[in-house]
């Protein structure tokens, strides 16, 4: 991959990437830039927008408030990433009718670094109904091809090869292809995967094309600098106008303060996700006449279902999300094979009452995974609460907690038609049943959101982008916000309602498009 700059390569470019140790080793002291615009966030949106205006020609300062990290520095351990890759070190969940966790990446690459690297565009059908409802023109028909083919080249998408998938996805090939559910090898930026299966916790080999690994070399190439383990609080505004951020470096490990930073920009570009960014606009009462910020959030509720085969699985080889399908009967309804590393299914299952613990050990060599996703119309809200931490409600509605029920009837399905000795849906009190008619009672029993043990992690839609600045936070032509001039968001918290897909690809492609609209401002 052309795009891609091999780390080592970043040590020649070290004046322009600055951590709190190079800081620290420098000589320390407050930072003070001037710049053309700040991004705060170095995520997908974030790093594709820096990419766009430094190339532009623009001065571009990136501010990130996780740590960057160097070739060979990860540790495949999940409580290790959890700690240290995660927002709030995995803390967040929601409440409402149901417990839901919610996780976001942190670090110099955001969700890149954790994501199983799949690579769905937008749906057709919900990116026409942006276009006609909300006025995000970058995605009509017209456009959205060459969007979306530009950032898939930068990033080698390409469907996962057989040959790294993993036993996971092939008995789950075979499952759908004996009950006629079209699927396929799950297409993923990893062109230099070789299935070790520990995407949660950062690719050990840099097989994954993060956004650390692809946009910012272009960023740091094209003169712009990025300061890492640096957390913004507050928006500079002058006039009514905002004009910078402030910043705090702090220590990786206390977080004890290294140095203040000041920028001073002309545009200030705010793509932290849809958690921090509402939560950066509601701690100064900003971009918010429409009482839209920190609303509207959506999820992609997640659940799972499990089974043990005769044949070894070993689900902690291979690529950690190799296949797909998608509900025939219900286009809403996404089904994704996954994996992780074994401590994660131990806690698990002894979550939902695994009946038997020691045998579950026992047998996790035999053990499938597979999981759904639904585009969720259920909604909830963020909200600054103590301390600066984001206070999250999200109730499920019956809409979609019929939608997965659907999914995990149609995996259980298709993990008996695959050959499995029995299948366990993760639900609470549930147990391995050894009929598909078992798993099934069990599964259309229980109504309650609050007995599915659900997941997620893709949170959008918490400033709206769109037309009208009566029920959206920023216009749709560039990403500034209605209410504050030289004020923009670049990250998932625009999208209008739930993607339905994966979503790392869709950030990218509209931060092409508004990053280029943002040059023209």
């Amino acid at each position: 991959m052309s795009n891609v700059l091999d780390y080592t390569a970043l040590d020649y470019l070290g004046r322009a990437l600055h951590t709190a140790e190079s800081h620290a080793a420098r000589g320390g002291g407050a930072i003070r830039l001037d710049v053309d615009a700040v991004v705060v966030g170095s995520g997908p949106g974030g790093m594709v927008t820096a990419m766009v205006l430094a190339e532009g020609g623009l001065r571009v300062a990136v501010i990130e408030d996780g740590r960057f990290w160097p070739k060979g520095s990860f540790k495949r351990q999940q409580s290790y990433a959890t700690k240290h890759m995660l927002q709030d070190r995995g803390t967040r969940f929601m409440t409402g009718n149901a417990f839901i966790p919610v996780t976001s990446g942190r670090g110099v690459g955001g969700g890149t670094l954790v994501n199983s690297a799949i690579c769905f565009r937008g749906p057709d059908y919900v990116l026409d109904e942006w276009v006609q409802d909300w006025g995000l023109e970058h995605f009509g028909a017209d456009q959205r091809e060459g969007l979306f083919e530009e950032i898939e080249t930068a990033l080698g998408v390409a469907p996962t090869p057989m040959a790294v998938a993993g036993m996971n996805s092939l008995v789950t090939k075979r499952g759908f292809e004996k009950l006629g559910v079209p699927s396929g090898f799950m297409p993923r930026n990893a062109p230099g995967c070789v299935g070790c299966g520990t995407c949660q916790t950062g690719c050990p080999t840099g097989g994954k094309a993060t956004a650390d690994l692809v946009w910012l070399p272009r960023v740091l190439r094209a003169g712009g600098q990025l300061y890492a383990d640096s957390r913004v609080e507050e928006i500079l505004i002058e006039g009514g106008r905002a004009v910078g951020i402030r910043a705090t470096m702090r220590d990786v490990e206390s977080e004890q303060p290294v140095a203040s930073i000041e920028v001073r920009a002309a545009r200030v570009i705010l793509a932290a996700g849809a958690i921090n960014t509402p939560m950066l606009l509601q701690a100064q009462k900003l971009a918010n006449s429409s009482g839209m910020v920190g609303r509207n959030l959506r999820v992609h509720p997640t659940s799972a279902v499990l089974a043990r085969f005769e044949e070894e699985i070993k689900l902690w080889t291979g690529a950690t999300q190799g296949y797909f399908a998608r509900h025939p009967d219900d286009r809403e309804v996404l089904l994704e094979t996954f994996s992780a590393p074994p401590e994660v299914f131990m806690v698990q299952a002894a979550a939902i009452g695994s009946t038997d613990f020691a045998e579950f050990l026992r047998e996790f060599r035999h053990v499938a995974a597979c999981g759904l996703l639904v585009r969720d119309h259920s909604s909830g809200t963020v909200t600054r609460g103590d301390e600066g931490r984001p206070k999250i409600s999200y109730n499920v509605g019956h809409r979609d907690r019929q939608k997965m029920t659907k999914g995990m009837l149609l995996i259980s399905d298709m993990f008996f038609a695959a050959g499995a000795r029995s299948v366990m849906p993760v639900l609470h009190g549930s147990q391995f049943y050894l009929s598909r008619n078992a798993a099934r009672d069990q599964i259309n029993k229980v109504d309650n959101p609050a007995d599915m043990s659900m997941y997620s992690s893709h949170p959008m839609g918490t400033c709206r982008l769109g037309a009208d600045p009566k029920t959206s936070v920023a216009r749709a032509f560039d990403g500034r916000t209605h209410d504050v001039e030289g004020l923009y968001i670049t990250d998932s918290s625009l999208f209008p309602t739930a993607l339905g897909a994966n979503p790392q690809i869709t950030i990218m492609a509209q931060s092409l498009a508004l990053a280029r609209n943002i040059l023209k401002s």
